[in-house]
């Protein structure tokens, strides 16, 4: 009799899972238990949440079930499984059987966490005309709100904000706000509806920074320009440092819009040069474009009173010296320091097609530097035979 009773209370959680609703009155009229926990804690209520049985779960309840019942592991009740599978009929039934809408997950959790995280709108309207508290936190700090911004469900925030969530409230752990979340995830239809409703752009976690400094730090272009429209444009270290990056590493869309929005195109980088000697150096000839059609000076010197050109040619970058030129850089400015042109740079460099185009534009082969040194002799000193040739062919020894 016992090893029945045992096996029947073994076999209900199968039988639950499958909707079987004959076999579970047959196997509790064999003894088994509808407390009865499985190897991973949960018991038969738990899984007729899961599956949204809603004959399963009355006859469960009323043959005792505990609706608030928790799991082994994770602490989360049927009620939290209802919602985690976005059935609301079943979250319904639960709630009018007893369930809590305060109860938590170890993680501190609720129910009303659960369906923001997921966008469910139904079930989170639902546990809120049912009371559900609004602002609770989690164990991490995230109210829903948090949640919903985070993943990035615009309705259900909006939902939220209209029962009274805290649109402005900080994370206690964190001090980021729901704009910081959405920010940083690049959901700009969830920042949209927080400026919208009141949130601060201003708001600064405990880090120090701003949403904008999180959607530039993940260059998030439409959420940055929904908040520069909101806080006044190109402002702040962390603006200027994201539009250098951007420009280093050649993301036009980026760069463009952060000019767009008011940054200078001859901001002095922390280096001592300009936009224009980074992009050139890097060989970024949309960016030098853009910047030069921003108003970028094209003769600009950095902090050794080099141009863009010497950058350029230094990189070994034809396409922008060509561009340079184009737009009137100057082939035989020094540089402050060295008195190098962008010819000896080329040539020190090996910069073979550079050298070509210099000379197709009349750069003169033949200058020195303080050294004394001219770029025929930078080529041979550095190994450069082919730049040496070249510049033998010139008619120009530079000796």
């Amino acid at each position: 009799l016992v090893l029945c009773q045992v096996a029947a209370a073994g076999e209900i959680h199968s039988a639950v899972r499958s909707g079987d609703i004959e076999r579970v009155r047959v196997l509790l009229a064999a003894g088994a238990s509808v407390t009865e926990r499985d190897q991973v804690g949960s018991t038969p209520l738990h899984d007729a949440a899961w599956n949204g049985d809603l004959p399963m779960i009355d006859l469960l309840v009323a043959r005792g079930a505990d609706p608030e019942a928790r799991h082994a592991e994770t602490g989360s009740t049927p009620l939290h499984y209802a919602v985690i599978t976005n059935h609301k009929d079943a979250v319904a039934l639960l709630l009018n059987r007893g369930a809590n809408l305060k109860a938590a997950y170890h993680s501190g959790a609720t129910a009303l966490h659960l369906a923001a995280s997921r966008g469910y709108i139904e079930v989170a309207t639902l546990l809120i005309e049912k009371g559900a508290p609004v602002n609770l936190h989690d164990s991490g700090g995230s109210m829903p709100l948090d949640e919903a911004a985070w993943k990035g469900h615009a309705a259900l925030a909006e939902l939220l904000i209209a029962n009274g969530a805290a649109v402005k409230a900080k994370n206690p752990e964190t001090g980021a706000t729901p704009l910081h979340e959405a920010a940083v995830k690049g959901h700009h239809e969830v920042v949209r509806v927080l400026l919208d409703r009141g949130a601060d752009p201003a708001a600064r976690d405990n880090s120090g920074a701003t949403a904008l400094d999180e959607a530039l730090r993940y260059r998030h272009a439409r959420v940055v320009s929904l908040l520069m429209d909101k806080t006044g444009g190109f402002t702040g270290p962390s603006a200027l440092r994201q539009l250098q990056d951007a420009v280093m590493k050649g993301q036009i869309d980026m760069a463009a819009l952060l000019l767009e929005k008011g940054a200078d195109p001859n901001l002095v980088t922390p280096d001592g040069g300009t936009l224009l000697h980074d992009a050139a150096l890097k060989g970024h000839r949309e960016i030098v474009e853009l910047l030069l059609a921003r108003g970028a000076r094209v003769n600009a010197l950095n902090k050794v009173g080099g141009t863009a050109l010497h950058d350029a040619a230094l990189g070994g970058h034809r396409p922008v010296v060509e561009l340079l030129i184009a737009k009137g850089a100057d082939l035989q400015l020094r540089e402050r320091e060295t008195g190098a042109t962008a010819f000896h740079h080329a040539a020190s460099w090996g910069r073979l097609e550079v050298l070509q185009a210099l000379l197709a534009a009349g750069a003169t082969p033949s200058a020195t530097n303080k050294s004394g040194v001219s770029p025929l002799k930078a080529a041979l000193a550095n190994g450069h035979t082919q730049a040496a040739d070249l510049i033998r062919r010139s008619k120009v020894s530079g000796e």
